[in-house]
C-alpha cells in the first residue's frame, strides 16, 4: 500500500468521484460491496437469458462481456484485500468459476 494525495470532486455515498495522480480523467469509486452486487446482478441476468433460451448472439455477447468485466474487477479487488489482510465487505467471495458462459470465445 502507498499513500498519495488525490483530488476529490464528490464524496457521494457509493459514487465518489476522484482523480488519481497521473490520470487525465477522474474515476468513479465503487465500494466493494456495491461491486459485488453489480456482478451478482450481471450473473443473474446471464442465468435468466439462458433460462429464457435467448439465442441472439449480440445480446448474449454483451451480457457476457459485462459479466466478465465486473468479475475481473471483483476478483482483483478480492486479491488486493487478501494481500492487505483486509476482510471482504460481503460474505461469499467469487472466482472465475462464477462466470456464466453464454457464448464461446
Amino acid at each position: 500500500m502507498k499513500l498519495v494525495e488525490f483530488e476529490i470532486y464528490s464524496e457521494a455515498s457509493n459514487c465518489a468521484v476522484v482523480r488519481v495522480p497521473g490520470r487525465p480523467f477522474p474515476d468513479c469509486v465503487v465500494q466493494g460491496d456495491s461491486l459485488s452486487s453489480l456482478f451478482a446482478d450481471s450473473k443473474e441476468l446471464s442465468l435468466r437469458l439462458q433460462e429464457l433460451g435467448v439465442t441472439d448472439e449480440n445480446v448474449l455477447s454483451l451480457a457476457q462481456a459485462l459479466q466478465e468485466q465486473l468479475l475481473d474487477r471483483l476478483v482483483h479487488y478480492q486479491r488486493v484485500m487478501a494481500v492487505e489482510g483486509l476482510a471482504l465487505p460481503y460474505s461469499t467471495p467469487v472466482s472465475e468459476r462464477d462466470l456464466v458462459a453464454l457464448v464461446s470465445e
